[in-house]
């Protein structure tokens, strides 16, 4: 019989993801267009900044390994996930606040402070992300519970990226008061916003409680590391994630995109505003649907149905922008989906290997996660940077139809190919539904018998 996951856990848990979800969208949504277009940098500058994000979310993507290793082999009171959620709170609350308050003197020295700043920030976010969504896989052992628990999460996590993506903009014209410039905007909206944040961020330490306390046999460090590569399913969904990295170019380059082909950042709001809502119903929607359809079929067609979508938007071009919103929503409502079951497959993947070995290894598998994730976004920087720098953009250039053509194809046509791609290791996906229920049967009348 499991423990019941109670109503102030779940949703304090997701109200944590809500406040996560307001310092990750502030920073990789309006972080290039903070540095670019208010900070300003030349053209080998920008290829600078592009080579340092991606080089520092590489770094970081290795280093969720790393902290999910070090989860594995933690013993506390509280714990092996929720001490990490208290401690990393307001570090990273300070580190926000310091990469958007760039200094003001030669490029060269902008590039050394946001380069160092921007690597600590990643690495801090690393020791607090990787436990937070391994806690999703130990307060229920219940696999449906936990689809209902990540899909709520999402949830106030998509409308953590709504309020952000929507009302930025307007808060940092609101907040460079008398002085006029952007700069103090950012860098108040940087302090209000990562203050309430991560304020709500440790509600997932306080109003929660790991309920898997294991009995098996712990790894040793080097087993752990080779935990991940045994782990077949795991590495299937991980590496359908990883090659479906275009789905990120929309998010890490929206609002410079907004800037070159629309003509006014501010239009960020409204593709933000339509791309936010669908993914809303979607997540709402995913414990719905998957009572008809298996979670690997769900997976496959959200993959095909987005690449299918993101042809037809560059078809269309950008000259219909109403068109292009529909559009856009349609896109993001198979993608959400996408989001949703990807994080409930891994926890089942945890399952499984418990299963298979007697070892169970949540740091370690949620650092997949968490890496893809981080990978996917240093894919999607490079890709979108590579075509900024291609197309000859900077900033005060005068924006051509083959600047605008070049960005737009930036965020229909790669997305579609990397959809496309990312379908074809879920295919080989083994864990099906039927055999996700019998794991999860088996492991609690093996913890039953063990606590006897």
């Amino acid at each position: 019989m499991h423990q019941k996951l109670s109503t102030k856990e779940k949703y304090s848990y997701a109200i944590a993801g809500f406040g996560q979800n307001i310092i990750i969208t502030f920073t990789t949504t309006f972080m290039l267009v903070y540095l670019y277009e208010t900070v300003g940098f030349s053209k080998k500058g920008i290829a600078s900044i592009t080579a340092i994000i991606t080089a520092a979310k590489i770094w970081d993507a290795i280093n969720d390994f790393f902290m999910g290793a070090i989860i594995d082999q933690t013993r506390s009171k509280w714990g092996k996930l929720r001490p990490y959620i208290l401690f990393t709170a307001l570090p990273i609350a300070l580190l926000t606040i310091l990469l958007f308050s760039v200094p003001r003197t030669i490029e060269l020295y902008k590039l050394i402070y946001f380069g160092v700043i921007y690597i600590l920030w990643g690495m801090v976010y690393t020791v607090a992300d990787v436990p937070f969504w391994g806690l999703s896989g130990v307060i229920t052992t219940d696999s449906n519970e936990r689809v209902s628990l990540i899909a709520i999460t999402r949830t106030l996590q998509t409308i953590g990226l709504a309020i952000t993506t929507l009302l930025t903009p307007y808060l940092v014209d609101w907040l460079k008061f008398s002085t006029g410039s952007k700069l103090v905007g950012w860098t108040i909206s940087s302090i209000l916003l990562s203050l309430f944040g991560m304020g709500l961020f440790i509600l997932a330490f306080f109003n929660t409680k790991e309920k898997i306390s294991f009995q098996g046999k712990y790894s040793s460090l080097s087993q752990t590391f080779k935990a991940i590569i045994n782990n077949f399913p795991l590495l299937l969904i991980l590496l359908a994630s990883a090659l479906s990295f275009g789905r990120n170019i929309i998010q890490v380059g929206g609002a410079v995109v907004a800037s070159i082909v629309f003509g006014d950042e501010k239009i960020f709001t409204i593709l933000g505003g339509s791309l936010i809502l669908s993914l809303i119903f979607s997540n709402l929607l995913t414990p719905f649907v998957l009572k008809f359809i298996s979670r690997k079929q769900l997976m496959i067609y959200s993959n095909l149905i987005s690449a299918f979508i993101y042809c037809i938007m560059y078809l269309v071009g950008y000259s219909n922008l109403i068109l292009f919103i529909i559009l856009l929503f349609f896109s993001g409502f198979f993608s959400g989906f996408f989001i949703v079951v990807l994080t409930a497959m891994i926890a089942d993947s945890v399952d499984y290997y418990e299963y298979k070995t007697n070892t169970r290894n949540e740091g370690i598998s949620f650092a997949g996660l968490t890496f893809i994730s981080k990978l996917m976004g240093a894919l999607a920087t490079m890709a979108f940077g590579a075509v900024i720098v291609a197309i000859g953009y900077s900033s005060g250039i005068q924006v051509t139809t083959k600047i605008k053509t070049g960005v737009f194809f930036s965020i229909t046509i790669l997305p579609a190919i990397s959809c496309i791609i990312g379908t074809i290791p879920l295919f080989f996906y083994p864990l099906t539904d039927n055999k996700v229920n019998q794991i999860s049967k088996e492991l609690e009348d093996r913890r039953k018998s063990t606590s006897e």
